[in-house]
């Protein structure tokens, strides 16, 4: 493969750029390989090109498919956990997911959207009226998302072993209720899925059926890794690099700006979700639903945050949930 990107960012551990088919293009994967044992972290999106992708990395490192033993994903979106199922038929593969993410995953079954998903859009003022074909998520996902049963349910401090290198599973919950990141002691290397981006913010989100307060555990996620001693910070999207606790400060800093920018906003008077949302983010009822869903969701993250925190409080108005600073 002519255009392969594949680089070893330190003794026996390999970053791979496999391409998806929509924004962000390019997701990174990582091979470890020690004493003869192979492992996967993230799997890209269930894509003949993806699969091509994978497949000649392995190549590359000198992995055949029956020495990869182990995949191990950091979460369950399409784009990290969405290939799994292709991966380990032709691998044969035992795969780690955290349990709390797998649940997650039975909601990008194809189908109809759920009756609970129905009135949480319109409670939160998003005029589903607009929109008579809109698709569910696992209608929208359909090829590109074929996870698989998990082997093992990782959970916070569990250690996963390839050959001499100990991979230790740490719970960063807010990105997805099951977010892990994984720590390489001896490395001091660091593998963090989408928490840590050097770029971009990952979306947190409120959902019909996820926690309560997602911006809430991604904030004291951001705290819980930062006393870890990092050299080399291997994230899904964007470059290897250095100094994970600057960049997590940043992060937060990002957060605490948009927290206050959305407080001054409701001050002026009680709003629903999705019309502080189209401000904030800059949208209308034309723009497409893949910037809608997520604005609106993002949003309704930082109200419950804040109303969590005292700062806000919400009240019933026909049918809709208005928010308004206390």
């Amino acid at each position: 493969m002519a255009d392969l990107k594949i680089r070893e960012a330190a003794p026996g551990i390999f970053v791979a750029h496999l391409p998806l088919p929509m924004k962000p293009t390019i997701v990174n994967v990582t091979l470890l390989h020690s004493d003869g044992e192979w492992a996967l972290v993230d799997t890209g999106m269930n894509t003949r090109e993806g699969r091509q992708a994978l497949e000649a990395a392995m190549r590359e490192v000198g992995c055949a498919p029956g020495q990869l033993r182990t995949l191990i994903c950091t979460h369950h979106h399409a784009d990290h956990f969405g290939m799994s199922r292709t991966i380990k038929e032709f691998t044969g593969a035992e795969v780690y997911l955290h349990a709390r993410d797998y649940d997650s995953a039975q909601h990008y079954a194809p189908g109809p959207r759920s009756d609970t998903s129905i009135a949480f859009y319109l409670r939160h003022g998003m005029p589903l009226h607009r929109y008579p074909n809109m698709q569910s998520a696992g209608d929208f996902w359909g090829a590109l998302y074929a996870p698989v049963q998990p082997d093992h349910f990782m959970d916070d401090g569990d250690v996963i072993r390839v050959g001499r290198l100990s991979l230790e599973v740490v719970t960063t919950p807010g990105h997805t209720a099951g977010h892990c990141v994984l720590y390489l002691r001896a490395q001091r290397i660091m593998i963090v899925g989408d928490h840590l981006l050097p770029r971009i913010t990952p979306h947190v989100g409120l959902l019909p059926d996820g926690p309560p307060n997602p911006l809430g555990d991604f904030l004291a996620s951001q705290r819980k890794i930062q006393p870890f001693h990092v050299d080399l910070v291997l994230p899904a999207h964007g470059g290897v690099y250095r100094d994970h606790r600057h960049r997590s400060q940043q992060i937060i800093q990002h957060h605490d700006y948009r927290l206050r920018e959305l407080l001054d906003t409701l001050r002026r008077k009680p709003r629903p979700a999705y019309d502080l949302a189209a401000e904030a983010f800059g949208f209308d009822v034309e723009s497409p639903l893949v910037v809608q869903f997520p604005a609106t969701f993002e949003t309704l993250a930082h109200l419950e945050y804040l109303r969590a925190e005292g700062q806000v409080a919400c009240e019933e108005e026909g049918g809709r949930v208005l928010y308004r600073a206390i």
